[in-house]
C-alpha cells in the first residue's frame, strides 16, 4: 500500500487536499479518529471534517490496481 498522508490533523470544519497520484476513490484505505466526509476534485481528494467539536487524525493509503 502507497501511503498518500500519514497522521495529517485536520481542523474543525477544514479540509485535506490529498493529490490524487493516479489513484481512484475506490483504492483508497482511509483511517480517521472521526466523522469526515469524502469529496475529489480533478486533481485532489478532499477530506471533510464532520466532527462538531474537535479536529481529527488521518492517514490515507491507497491499494495498488489489483489488490482486493
Amino acid at each position: 500500500m502507497v501511503t498518500l498522508a500519514a497522521n495529517k490533523v485536520v481542523p474543525l470544519a477544514r479540509m485535506l487536499y490529498v493529490p490524487k497520484q493516479g489513484f481512484r476513490r475506490e483504492q483508497l484505505v482511509i483511517e480517521a479518529s472521526g466523522p469526515y466526509a469524502l469529496h475529489e476534485n480533478e486533481e485532489h481528494f478532499v477530506i471533510q471534517n464532520k466532527d462538531c467539536c474537535r479536529a481529527i487524525l488521518v492517514t490515507v493509503r491507497a491499494r495498488p490496481e489489483g489488490d482486493r
